[in-house]
């Protein structure tokens, strides 16, 4: 049986169904599974797992995705949900709502009126390779370099192509520093992404209300002028604020639940400090820093770590069933691990926008 597939969590009391095709060739049913005043907008999967599709069929896939969240959001403030989340049924939706829903109405709270705008600012990649070209010592380097066959001047090649590298990203660092220092004074978050090329200087995520996007298209337009036309500056938006809070959901398995509590020498009942002081304890004993003679000693803390961090997250999300309360104890048996979902709301780093 097909699963369901979950694109964002939206306040309403309401059953709707929306106009925008779901992920299998757009004739999938896109509607709202409800609990209190929350609803999770969802359609049927065609597919279980969405890991491991190849680069054509993920780009699809997610193209039908940012699709639906882009038609909710001109209704609805929204949380996205993780591409590819996947539950089993709708039973599993409104037990995601059931489960979360202190921690969904904080986000839409704190996001409320607010939306995320993509900032990516370019430059003229060939021109500043000239102009560092020019620089000393990697001028002289080259004119040393000129007459003499590539053979014969492999290291030295090597050594200007390093030298070339590390001063376009000293400029790209001081460009970047002195564009995200002027945002900044007009956006109320901001998130930093990695750039895609040589050729982007900033590819940043800000979030801004009304008033923020009219500031932010000054603010732009006097960089521009700034530049004097020597930077693309290119600004996509509203989206929904995919950088700033997306809801990531698990459904946990009772085998990795058991690992991990075995790893950490627990019972089928633990407090949340027993947990911690059973991470403490085992984490002085396996740390690298203590075992330097044995070559497995990163993996194995990294092991624990990773154990660790799944039993927390576990175990906050049993108490988020009690309404906030934190339970006295955590609970490893298969019915309760079974029922629990492992959910969190993450500030994610994105792609950059294409620019045309």
């Amino acid at each position: 049986m097909p699963g369901v597939y979950v694109y964002a969590i939206i306040p309403t009391q309401h059953e709707l169904v929306f106009e925008a095709g779901g992920g299998d060739n757009d004739h999938d049913e896109v509607y709202t599974i409800l609990k209190h005043d929350l609803a999770a907008v969802v359609s049927s999967s065609p597919l279980q797992d969405y890991r491991g599709l190849g680069r054509n069929e993920a780009v699809r896939y997610l193209v039908a995705h940012q699709r639906v969240v882009e038609v909710v959001m001109a209704d609805f403030p929204l949380l996205p949900v993780k591409f590819g989340t996947v539950l089993p049924d709708e039973a599993w939706g409104r037990r995601l709502l059931e489960q979360g829903q202190t921690l969904f109405r904080n986000a839409l709270d704190s996001l409320e009126g607010r939306v995320q705008m993509e900032v990516v600012v370019l430059w003229d990649l060939q021109k500043i390779l000239q102009e560092i070209a020019q620089e000393e010592p990697i001028a002289r380097l080259s004119a040393r370099l000129a007459n003499r066959p590539a053979t014969e001047t492999r290291d030295e090649r090597i050594t200007i192509g390093q030298r070339v590298q590390d001063s376009l990203e000293r400029r790209r660092v001081a460009l970047q520093s002195h564009i995200l220092s002027s945002l900044r004074e007009i956006t109320s978050d901001l998130v930093i992404n990695p750039p895609m090329d040589n050729s982007m200087v900033a590819n940043t995520a800000l979030l801004v209300d009304k008033a923020g996007r009219e500031a932010l298209d000054q603010r732009l337009e006097l960089l521009d002028n700034e530049f004097d036309g020597q930077l693309r500056l290119r600004c996509v938006g509203p989206l929904p604020p995919y950088s700033f809070a997306t809801v990531e959901v698990q459904v946990p398995s009772f085998q990795e639940i058991l690992k991990a509590r075995l790893q950490l020498g627990l019972g089928e009942v633990a407090t949340t400090v027993e947990i911690r002081q059973a991470y403490r304890e085992l984490a002085s004993q396996l740390h690298p820093d203590h075992n330097s003679e044995d070559p497995q000693a990163e993996a194995r803390m990294a092991a624990l770590i990773r154990a660790y961090k799944l039993l927390i997250n576990y175990t906050e999300n049993q108490a988020t069933k009690a309404e906030g309360a934190i339970p006295i104890v955590c609970r490893f048996d298969r019915e309760t691990i079974e029922q629990t979902l492992l959910v969190t709301i993450r500030r994610q780093t994105m792609p950059a926008p294409v620019i045309l």
